[in-house]
């Protein structure tokens, strides 16, 4: 089988890790890599930073082709939907070229839906082309309608037109692809479109975060002391990611047990004078670094307002590192019945300072929590995942059955 995958978002798809779009990344690279490995040839169409074609082989049987498009730093989903015509233009030019028949076509973002559907509509008739928009597998991977405003915030034309695109490809697309049931019922309420083309497919999890380094080797590493106390916060540069109310938390608690309790930031850029007393800030950090950061850290700080699914506490438990995430997720619904971690309740201002010193005061229990989440996260599987992808592109790409 050969698959088009298109994957057109903030960061090339190469640069897997914490920081903008890397959640996206790491479950890309992991998919695909999946899917060759059971000979499902893909071709992938990304993002370039150079003025022509650039192909990359990282596994066999994948092709990542870097279309040109016009690129400005830093990046940003602004600037990346003002170089989307001409995206679609290069892509479309580089498909006719070629000739290559797909099979089967996924995209994932809401803009990666957009590039294929205007990929799909202007290539010759051959090749991608006779894959019109209802044999499209789409995967929002995060929804506009469902993001949490912060108080006093104006919509911005780019948040209106994505909520628009969203809704259309929910009505165009042939099957839409969630990580959690939970994902797909919050879904269904703002998006009816999707009821009758769901398939539920759960992330995998790299086998490093499950035989992450020793906590004292990967404390070296970090230049973490011994006898601190350290919380991990993990999070992208995002208003739901709530990072407010976590440094909010640390200093109430810090006031109560002093200066062994520590934080350290990964995944963004926050200014030095921003930060708690107490706190460090890592910026992005690549996704192979982080199974020994995890391993280095107490517990993991997760207090994101919403998230489609979140791979910042799957790893974090396979790494045997506590997790507190808030009621009314997914995470907090799975630790609240499997352990892992604790869960609290989001609209109490104390719920978030509550958890994390019942974990900085009692040893046995982040032990207890901690073997949880490795039994927890072992279900995670890329096996699983991409046996899953495998079946639903087959059926995809039969003639006469768009579903």
């Amino acid at each position: 089988m050969n698959h088009l995958l298109v994957s057109y978002h903030t960061c090339p798809l190469e640069e897997p890790g914490v920081g903008l779009s890397g959640g996206m990344n790491v479950f890309l690279r992991g998919l695909i890599e999946g899917l060759a490995a059971r000979g499902i040839r893909t071709d992938v169409l990304t993002r370039g930073k150079g003025k022509g074609i650039e192909t990359t082989h990282p596994f066999p049987g994948v092709r990542i082709l870097h279309v040109p498009c016009g690129w400005k730093e830093p990046p940003t989903r602004e600037s990346a939907h003002d170089a989307l015509p001409r995206f679609i233009a290069g892509a479309r030019d580089l498909l006719a070229s070629t000739r290559t028949e797909y099979d089967a076509v996924s995209a994932h973002y809401w803009m990666s839906g957009v590039a294929a559907r205007g990929i799909l509509r202007r290539v010759p008739p051959r090749g991608a082309s006779r894959l019109a928009m209802n044999r499209l597998v789409l995967m929002y991977h995060t929804l506009e309608a469902r993001k949490a405003a912060p108080a006093g915030a104006t919509l911005r034309n780019l948040s209106v037109l994505r909520k628009r695109e969203e809704e259309r490809l929910s009505v165009e697309c042939g099957r839409v692809v969630f990580l959690s049931r939970h994902d797909f019922a919050r879904t269904r309420m703002v998006l009816p479109a999707v009821a009758g083309k769901s398939s539920i497919v759960a992330p995998g999890l790299d086998d490093a975060f499950l035989h992450p380094p020793s906590r004292a080797e990967a404390r070296r590493r970090a230049g973490v002391p011994a006898d601190s106390f350290l919380f991990l916060l993990a999070a992208r540069p995002d208003p739901g990611k709530n990072i407010d109310a976590a440094f909010n938390a640390f200093r109430a608690l810090r006031a109560e047990e002093g200066g062994r309790v520590r934080l350290l930031v990964a995944g963004q850029k926050v200014p030095r004078a921003a930060l708690p007393e107490g706190a460090d800030c890592a910026g992005a950090v690549p996704h192979a670094e982080m199974p020994s950061i995890f391993a280095a850290a107490d517990a993991v700080l997760c207090p994101s307002t919403y998230e489609s699914f979140g791979l910042v506490p799957l790893e974090a438990m396979a790494a045997g590192t506590p997790v507190t995430v808030p009621l009314g997720g997914y995470w907090g619904k799975r630790i609240s019945s499997g352990g892992g971690g604790l869960a609290y309740p989001p609209g109490a201002e104390c719920g978030l300072v509550e958890a994390m010193r019942a974990l900085c005061r009692d040893k046995a229990l982040r032990k207890r929590l901690g073997g949880e989440g490795k039994r927890v996260a072992a279900a995670f599987t890329w096996e699983k995942c991409t046996e899953s992808w495998a079946r639903l592109l087959s059926r995809c790409a039969r003639p006469g059955n768009p579903r």
